[in-house]
């Protein structure tokens, strides 16, 4: 096969390698990741960089935490939420994925702006990850980050033993 060339496809170029030539990868640099954990039921990683709103005013969903950058336009939220009648909804296109270990659904949508979203129902519930692409080479890494560290965690315990104490205590007596 003489005169074979080899393609290589990154996010950001094509290389045109012929055979023989060397291929040296450029490292990508770390970005520091930190934790959410949220008390409704999940936790995730993002860049430590991002700024984060948990959205408290909202009083219609578990919960809403939006991830932004000051020099980057688009965001990323975390919603959970009651279902809505049809999941996934028919718009976009869809395929099939997992999150935090379940089976979920990837949809892009294209218009009028471009977004990705990742949701799954658990436990009765909506999970989605929804990202707005303005400048999609900076985020859509951050979302694929969100989406493979994302995990189910359980509930917060009771506050205190107390309660459980007390009705192990209890002796129902039949006279």
């Amino acid at each position: 096969m003489a005169g074979a060339e080899l393609y290589f496809y990154s996010q950001r170029s094509i290389k045109v390698v012929s055979p023989g030539e060397a291929v040296v990868s450029t490292p990508t640099p770390a970005v520091e990741l930190t934790t959410w954990d949220d008390p409704a039921g999940f936790s995730f990683q993002y860049p430590k960089d991002l700024t984060v709103d948990k959205n408290e005013e909202d009083n219609d969903n578990y919960a809403h935490v939006e991830l932004t950058s000051k020099n980057h336009p688009g965001n990323i939220i975390v919603w959970v939420s009651d279902p809505p009648k049809i999941w996934p909804p028919k718009e976009g296109t869809s395929i099939d994925t997992t999150l935090g270990g379940i089976p979920a659904t990837k949809i892009l949508i294209s218009t009028p702006s471009a977004k990705l979203i990742v949701g799954t129902l658990s436990d009765g519930l909506l999970f989605k990850i929804e990202g707005t692409y303005t400048d999609k080479q900076y985020w859509q890494p951050i979302e694929d980050t969100i989406v493979k560290s994302f995990a189910f965690t359980p509930e917060a315990p009771a506050a205190s033993g107390q309660a459980a104490a007390e009705s192990v205590d209890e002796e129902e007596v039949v006279q």
